[in-house]
């Protein structure tokens, strides 16, 4: 993850302590979050801060997830997981899962939605907070640290962020960028995004966009205070997110003193082909830092201050 506003890329200790993560299926991932920021983060300009701490989930499909010895153990444990929903569409393979409150996972209580076979976990919603123990949580940390003015979300999902936010900041005015008109309207009857459509009694609300997010149009007259990136497809994040250039249009819809937040990917579930020419369809735990560290080469090239810090 990494936040946007001048030049410092944050390592993740800097919001969360005793952070990590493997996968969802072996029964670990366990982020005590801290919703206070740091005195340098309020004292210091920044235009990033960074973490890596993807969510994944395994489950059995045509292509095959390849965990870390250490969780094969762990992984024969069944989860009881409950398919809810299913659906194809141009951009996804939508599949939301319920894992029962009585389950070992660390999710127990959860609905999960996943994207594609990857495994990786896209939003999560639990049964009686709204805290997830995983990286949405710090999402939520941006808001105190930016100026006033409205919060992108770029790769809505099922509104996990949104949720949080407005639970912990309900006057924050948030819009968010969803590519899959499918999707959202799944948010809707399956995670309770309609919910957070209506304004709170503090005047917070999300607008929901569907569009491409990295397109143009994806700004505001003014600029946005702050802005959430958490784009991912077929496991991995996307391409576009390597390439300097990308990250000069998203400086420029920023307003003065605002900040990008931004979820880079780690070593975790990734297409094998991240580091070679032939797709063989399979998935594995090796190359999914290739991703992020390519992504933070784009940053540092167009935020040179932060680089040392990365």
């Amino acid at each position: 993850m990494a936040c946007v506003h001048g030049p410092l890329i944050l390592p993740a200790a800097s919001v969360l302590e005793n952070a990590h993560c493997r996968s969802l299926s072996s029964s670990s991932c366990k982020l005590q979050a801290r919703f206070c920021c740091p005195p340098s983060y309020l004292s210091t300009k920044r235009h990033i801060c960074t973490c890596s701490l993807p969510v994944s989930f395994s489950i059995s499909s045509s292509k095959s997830v390849s965990p870390p010895e250490s969780s094969l153990e762990s992984q024969r444990e069944p989860l009881g997981l409950r398919h809810v929903f299913s659906m194809a569409t141009f951009y996804n393979e939508i599949t939301i899962l319920d894992i029962p409150r009585e389950s070992s996972s660390p999710f127990a209580g959860s609905r999960l939605l996943l994207l594609d076979q990857s495994g990786n976990i896209h939003s999560i919603q639990k049964e009686d907070t709204n805290y997830t123990n995983a990286y949405w949580d710090q999402f939520a940390t941006l808001p105190p640290i930016i100026p006033e003015g409205p919060i992108a979300i770029f790769g809505l999902g099922a509104g996990t962020s949104a949720h949080l936010m407005l639970d912990l900041w309900p006057s924050c005015k948030l819009i968010g960028w969803e590519i899959d008109v499918i999707l959202v309207d799944v948010a809707r009857d399956f995670f309770g995004l309609s919910k957070l459509e209506a304004p709170t009694t503090h005047g917070g609300v999300l607008q929901v966009c569907i569009g491409d997010a990295l397109e143009p149009s994806a700004s505001i007259d003014g600029g946005f205070a702050g802005i959430v990136i958490d784009l991912f497809a077929n496991g991995e994040i996307l391409p576009q997110l390597q390439e300097p250039k990308t990250w000069l249009e998203l400086k420029k819809k920023l307003k003065e003193g605002g900040r990008i937040m931004i979820n880079c990917g780690g070593i975790c579930v990734e297409k094998s082909d991240s580091l070679s020419e032939v797709d063989d369809g399979t998935w594995t735990w090796e190359d999914g830092g290739y991703a992020k560290e390519a992504t933070l080469r784009a940053i540092a090239e167009v935020f040179p201050e932060d680089k040392n810090d990365f």
